[in-house]
């Protein structure tokens, strides 16, 4: 599955639909040290038809740096991510988002990391 980018992924809260459309990136995560569910990194950018209260989340978090971005992210909580693989089985990623590390103007342009859970 690493290093394959998925379209039409679909991100979840709580069971309910927060943005209909996600770019979603699987690559593979090469440092020293890390546990082999660390191994992978996931990357998600949020397209299209955001749910209003998740894209004013997103657009508070892309407009702070530092510790802030950081407490904001943890009060985002854990998104759900819900794809078909190539073989068109249904996969999906448990996480929580990160501050960007480049921002840019809307949250649509931005990638964030997602922190899976363990």
């Amino acid at each position: 599955m690493a290093g394959w980018r998925y379209r039409w992924a679909r991100a979840y809260r709580d069971g309910e639909l927060i943005c209909d459309r996600v770019d979603l990136t699987i690559r593979p995560d090469a440092r020293l040290g890390l546990a082999p569910r660390e191994r992978r990194q996931v990357i998600a950018r949020f397209v299209e038809h955001l749910a209003p209260t998740f894209r004013d989340e997103l657009e508070r978090l892309v407009r702070r740096r530092g510790a802030a971005a950081g407490r904001i992210a943890d009060r985002i909580g854990p998104i759900e991510l819900v794809f078909d693989d190539p073989k068109g089985e249904r996969r999906r990623v448990v996480g929580c988002l990160e501050p960007p590390q480049s921002r840019r103007w809307g949250p649509a342009d931005n990638e964030f990391v997602i922190r899976e859970r363990s």
